[in-house]
């Protein structure tokens, strides 16, 4: 592979300029943020359970990001490398790529262990998921519900609120009651 357009330190444009500080701040935000997503994910479940919430969401993708932290990390040096026309030796370039491999192999043996462990947990706890009010889209969270009586197909057309209901709940509800309130949420949708 020819890098030499990647490497050389030639002098960059305006709009070149613009174009790598710019994505050196996004790369550099990704950096942060990736074990503040992560560790927040963890959290909130370990909270949920501890809590013996009725109903929470759960995702098993977001804990592997802390693994993306060296390979933004290292994108963000390069790039401001870049921003100050300072030339990227091969090796280091090279380095870069090989971490990047590294990382995602590591995502796609991490993820499904992480999600064995975590779900394998939730499920001890008596929780299981209800897919009436998840799985709707890739990435979207799992919710997981203390009681199947909570999980009810008509629910789905109003989940989102019938879920921040259930989140507030300071007794448990009866299967009615949540009927009720589902009954409740479609009639004022309407």
């Amino acid at each position: 592979m020819n890098y030499d357009n990647l490497m050389t330190s030639e002098k960059l444009t305006l709009s070149e300029n613009i174009k790598h500080a710019f994505l050196f701040i996004l790369f550099l935000i990704f950096t942060i943020a990736s074990p503040f997503a992560a560790w927040v994910e963890v959290s909130s479940v370990i909270e949920a359970l501890n809590n013996n919430a009725l109903i929470f969401k759960e995702r098993s993708f977001s804990p592997s990001l802390i693994f993306c932290v060296p390979m933004f990390g290292t994108l963000t040096v390069l790039l401001w490398l870049k921003i100050k026309n300072i030339e990227i030796s091969p090796s280091l370039l090279n380095k870069w790529f090989k971490l990047c491999g590294i990382t995602l192999l590591v995502m796609v043996v991490t993820i499904p262990v992480y999600t064995n462990i975590i779900e394998n947990k939730i499920e001890s706890e008596g929780y299981s998921i209800c897919n009436w009010y998840g799985r709707g889209s890739i990435g979207a969270p799992d919710i997981w519900v203390s009681s199947q009586s909570y999980c009810i197909k008509e629910g789905y057309k109003v989940r989102v609120e019938l879920i921040d209901w259930l989140k507030h709940q300071t007794t448990k509800p009866t299967p009615k009651d949540v009927t009720n309130k589902i009954n409740e949420l479609l009639t004022n949708k309407l």
